[in-house]
């Protein structure tokens, strides 16, 4: 909802600033990527056989084992 609205937001001012004659509108169009910038990778190992993944697996594909998340 927060990208929607930043979105909608920043084509505004784009239409804004364009009709305007400013030459950095298109600044604007990158304001919906910003709240992606700051989330951190969650790193998921498996304790048998070492296989790491910043996915939403659960299991290991390999053997079976319940991921476990170290160092976050």
């Amino acid at each position: 909802m927060l990208s929607l609205v930043l979105f909608a937001g920043s084509i505004g001012l784009t239409v804004v600033f364009y009709f305007l004659g400013l030459p950095f509108f298109f600044m604007f169009l990158f304001i919906p990527v910003i709240p992606l910038l700051g989330k951190p990778k969650k790193i998921k190992y498996c304790p048998l056989c070492g296989w790491a993944t910043s996915g939403d697996e659960l299991y290991c594909p390999y053997d079976g084992e319940a991921l476990i998340a170290k160092g976050n």
